[in-house]
């Protein structure tokens, strides 16, 4: 008995020891991604946001030295424009930082993207470069495991419910990091002959970095990015149009793949080397994807990861896919030129089922694609763009232009231009546009990313783009539309607004959203508000009569003075009883995880969270939600049940070596 009360003692004093800088970096996390995401999936595209989360965490823990830092290193930190990156690495050569208070001296840099920035970057003094001892390193190496347990929609899921994950992370500096991650899905069996041994998904990474004249080698699980992405983009971190306005560009290069998503990665290993002003990336990918072959012809690609049904069983790792590319970038004092070739192949024949929209996809089991990028800047003006072109059944081209110009610091304007020919169809590409698939797209996207103004920050964008193909809900050449104004007032650090005005109109349907969001903190609470309404309307109705959709929720967060233990609580209700009202709120969860649960139909949602950092080497998480349609909903959709649960939980362990 004594023994367990020095036990429980122990753990109560480590709680109160544990550093408060661990929640407050990771509760800016979410505040990070937030906007990223909603605008992601409102595009129909499919973000990994876990790979993100895991990336600021490991900045967190191994911040970056703004004095030491080059652009790619800043690319790091997603919400930073290019403006801003250009502005620091010249407030560096000028003179070294000696604080990171003197960010506030850096031309367009507002107060809240510094403390944004302030858990990932840090000011030291440029110290040469230590010898590379592999010893030396694991020896203080920082070790951190995660084990987490999900019960997803147990009313429909009642059978098997459960998602598990596995992850375990050791690195050193950033001299050096590997890794291995495991998953299992609801309802996928744990033994399937020549398909599942226990967990569903393995996966794992290795990073060396600076070693030699390689400034990176990676194997295992990774991805590769180069340009705008129009011959190469892996990730999907990248696309919302708000961040082609702001000036965020893409992170190039290779870099691990840490998440636990089951495609769009690739599997092998990569270098880079440098040489003086020129860098050359080779690397090569073998794995197996999900298809399912019959004569050596396969329809698709699967994307969901999902291996449920003997169906889906049966096209489980069905297809090879190789991917084996290089990259040459040369870097001037004003002018980046890349080169990018790529060859895929796959072990069967990709024929897609035919449709009334796919006649220009890519068929056939072999594709070479090659991308030209560039980046020019003189002064106050940014020339960047890509000019691309993919094998198909007759090549297809494409060319992305980006002009952006600085009015000063806090002013900047931008235009992008894009035309992709109907036959472009790159398989490794992942860039700008209307569409998650680049092709015959021919548009212009015109904004402004304001800021300066006391207090206030203005964000604009119009794009107006046609398609001279059929598209997925259009029978007929179309037209797309999308417009944004964004405002946000800012008067003190507890006090946050944010306006938000979007118009669409795609697919035959006109949209109109109007958001209003605030964000109040008094002491340890914060409290967030947000009501939402939309219209939608069908353009090819004879009676268009459009239909309302709406959701108000209010959330409330408590962070305890005297434990690092934070509690979070969320209601809100809802009204879409048609698909284009659709509405998409995004949901604070575990660590690395994100949600943000499509609302349909009319309701309600409920959701707790819990943090509670029990020492600086333990951590718990804790999420329960549930959704509640209406009785009438119900019937009318003939739901299973009325309502929906899920449930997360997760536990962090981190150790640390000796002292470095």
């Amino acid at each position: 008995m004594k023994r367990f009360c020095l036990l429980i003692v122990s753990i109560g004093c480590l709680s109160l020891t544990a550093a408060a800088e661990v929640r407050y970096k990771e509760d800016l996390f979410p505040l990070i991604v937030q906007d990223i995401y909603e605008e992601l999936v409102e595009e129909g595209l499919e973000p990994d946001l876990e790979e993100l989360s895991i990336e600021l965490t490991a900045l967190a823990a191994q911040p970056i030295n703004l004095n030491t830092a080059d652009e790619n290193d800043l690319r790091r930190l997603y919400f930073l424009s290019d403006k801003q990156i250009d502005a620091i690495l010249l407030a560096v050569y000028k003179q070294p930082f000696q604080s990171l208070y003197e960010l506030q001296l850096v031309d367009g840099i507002e107060d809240y993207e510094i403390r944004n920035m302030l858990p990932f970057v840090c000011v030291e003094p440029v110290a040469p470069r230590q010898p590379f001892y592999l010893k030396e390193m694991l020896h203080t190496a920082r070790h951190e495991a995660s084990i987490r347990f999900d019960a997803r929609s147990i009313e429909q899921n009642r059978q098997d419910p459960c998602y598990g994950s596995l992850r375990y992370r050791i690195s050193s500096g950033e001299r050096i990091e590997a890794g291995i991650v495991m998953e299992r899905d609801p309802q996928e069996p744990l033994y399937s002959p020549g398909k599942t041994y226990g967990a569903d998904f393995y996966g794992g990474w290795l990073q060396v970095q600076d070693v030699w004249k390689f400034k990176r080698i990676v194997a295992g699980d990774f991805h590769a990015t180069f340009g705008q992405g129009l011959a190469l983009n892996s990730s999907r971190l990248y696309g919302g149009k708000t961040v082609w306005i702001t000036g965020a560009g893409m992170r190039e290069g290779l870099r691990p793949k840490r998440s636990t998503a089951e495609y769009g990665f690739l599997r092998g290993a990569g270098a880079t080397l440098r040489m003086g002003i020129t860098d050359l990336t080779v690397f090569y990918s073998a794995r197996k994807a999900d298809g399912k072959p019959e004569g050596g012809v396969f329809s698709a690609i699967g994307k969901t990861g999902l291996h449920r049904t003997e169906n889906e069983l049966a096209g489980k790792r069905g297809v090879w896919e190789q991917t084996a590319g290089a990259n040459l970038t040369l870097r001037l004092k004003t002018l980046r030129l890349g080169l990018t070739v790529t060859e895929h192949l796959f072990g069967d024949t990709l024929i897609p089922h035919k449709t009334y929209y796919n006649d220009t996809y890519f068929r056939g089991k072999r594709q070479l694609s090659a991308g030209l990028n560039y980046r020019w800047q003189w002064r106050r003006l940014t020339l960047a763009g890509e000019v691309s072109t993919a094998q198909n059944t007759r090549w297809g081209w494409a060319n992305l232009t980006q002009l952006r110009y600085a009015l000063t610091g806090d002013i900047s304007l931008t235009a992008v231009y894009r035309y992709y020919s109907p036959h472009f169809d790159n398989l490794s590409a992942s860039s700008f546009g209307a569409w998650s698939r680049q092709n015959d797209e021919h548009g212009m996207m015109v904004g402004a990313d304001i800021g300066g103004v006391r207090h206030w920050h203005f964000l604009f964008y119009t794009d107006l783009c046609h398609f001279s193909q059929p598209k997925q809900g259009s029978r007929t050449p179309s037209w797309a539309f999308d417009g944004l104004l964004q405002a946000r007032y800012t008067p003190r650090e507890a006090l946050h607004m944010e306006w938000k005005l979007r118009q669409t109109a795609k697919r035959g349907t006109a949209r109109l959203q109007l958001r209003y969001a605030l964000t109040v903190k008094t002491g340890s609470w914060t409290l967030r508000t947000l009501i939402e309404g939309n219209m939608a309307n069908h353009l090819a109705a004879e009676t268009k009569v459009p239909s309302p959709g709406g959701v108000a929720a209010q959330q409330a967060e408590y962070s305890f003075r005297r434990m690092p233990l934070t509690l979070q609580a969320r209601a809100e209700v809802f009204y879409a009883t048609a698909y284009e009202n659709r509405i998409y709120l995004y949901e604070n969860d575990v660590l690395h995880a994100f949600s943000i649960p499509m609302l349909y139909g009319s309701g309600g949602r409920w959701m707790v969270n819990l943090r509670w950092h029990i020492s600086p080497a333990v951590s718990l998480y804790v999420k329960a939600g549930q959704t509640v349609w209406t009785e009438k909903w119900r019937k009318q959709q003939l739901l299973p049940g009325p309502t929906r649960t899920d449930v997360h939980l997760l536990l962090r362990l981190k150790l640390c070596g000796q002292a470095e």
